[in-house]
């Protein structure tokens, strides 16, 4: 049985992506999840969010749909290329997700800078923690430093046959560099090395622009329907 077949679903307010839309989602929490549970889930349009696992079901509205990337057959195309090259100075390595007061800080000038987050340093550290600090999944965090300096953060679930994407953070005083479309092709790389097909990208919602660079990472699929379908082949 699918855990939103005994949920009530649950009024969130305004929808974060599209305006004059209301956010309504099923979501259960856990304390420990097999890896091949979760992405059993996944597969379903689950997404999750610290120990909460959430799908979204708003009224009169279908336009949240998961897209997962083949990293077997990706190949970057030109202007994803010139990000490799800006970012080839870019040293990536791989942390377990706990609390980190580097890591934090980073966090922190990004939400500040990136989404006028003005809740003070001490909510902003327990939604830290609350959020990317406790996984109750196999996770990694992905730490890019330059000359030694944290620029940015990324938080990914490991599962079977993919790698999930859960959160990226970075310097704004770096955001020449395009560091979103770089952490996006090392995680491709990153579930390719590990033998593993599909890089979840989460929601792809049409007429968001934060969310539309997910479609440049080809060849992917939707969730539509309860089934996969190929796009951008």
């Amino acid at each position: 049985m699918e855990p939103n077949a005994v949920l009530q679903p649950i009024d969130q307010g305004a929808c974060p992506y599209l305006p004059r839309r209301r956010w309504v989602s099923h979501a259960f929490a856990v304390t420990r999840l097999p890896a091949d549970l979760h992405e059993t889930l996944i597969h379903r349009g689950w997404r999750r969010s610290g120990s909460v696992l959430y799908r979204n079901s708003c009224p009169g509205c279908s336009l949240c749909i998961p897209l997962r990337t083949d990293a077997d057959t990706f190949r970057p195309g030109k202007s994803q290329r010139r990000v490799l090259r800006k970012n080839s100075d870019v040293c990536v390595t791989f942390h377990e997700p706990e609390p980190d007061d580097e890591v934090f800080a980073l966090y922190l000038r990004y939400q500040r800078a990136r989404h006028r987050d003005r809740s003070s340093e001490t909510e902003a550290g327990e939604a830290f923690e609350r959020f990317l600090c406790h996984s109750p999944v196999p996770s990694a965090v992905m730490q890019y430093r330059l000359c030694g300096k944290l620029i940015g953060a990324g938080w990914v679930d490991l599962l079977p046959n993919g790698v999930s994407s859960v959160y990226f953070v970075f310097d704004p005083d770096h955001s020449w560099r395009s560091l979103g479309v770089y952490s996006a092709m090392r995680e491709i790389d990153f579930a390719s090395r590990l033998g593993k097909r599909w890089l979840y990208f989460g929601f792809f919602v049409p007429g968001c622009r934060a969310m539309s660079y997910k479609a440049n990472f080809r060849p992917y699929q939707l969730l539509i329907d309860g089934e996969w379908r190929s796009w951008g082949t």
